[in-house]
């Protein structure tokens, strides 16, 4: 069965599953990192910001990020006041509430 080099037909491949390829995954994103509406924070003031980062289970980067789009630049380390931090709070869904 040898043919020339120019007349062979190409192979193709076979399929990996041998079907048409499968549906994505449904899942819910975000839902378990949605706390339940009003779940209090309690926070001082000023707080740190890699304190009120630990309270919101988030990163302090993300708080950073949060804190730029207020027009608050600071690091990790500096301190917000209860009125900054309460509008970060508030936009992840916690009620702040401040310590005395």
């Amino acid at each position: 069965m040898n043919r020339a080099k120019g007349t062979q037909a190409p192979e193709t491949q076979p399929a990996a599953s041998g079907g048409p390829p499968r549906p994505p995954k449904k899942t819910a994103r975000g839902v378990e990192d949605q706390p339940p509406e009003g779940v209090p924070i309690h926070i001082p003031d000023p707080v740190v910001v890699r304190d009120l980062a630990v309270a919101l289970g988030k990163k302090p980067f993300v708080i950073i990020a949060d804190l730029l789009q207020l027009g608050a630049f600071c690091h990790a380390k500096d301190t917000v006041t209860f009125q900054i931090a309460s509008k970060i709070i508030r936009n992840y869904g916690f009620r702040p509430q401040k310590i005395r």
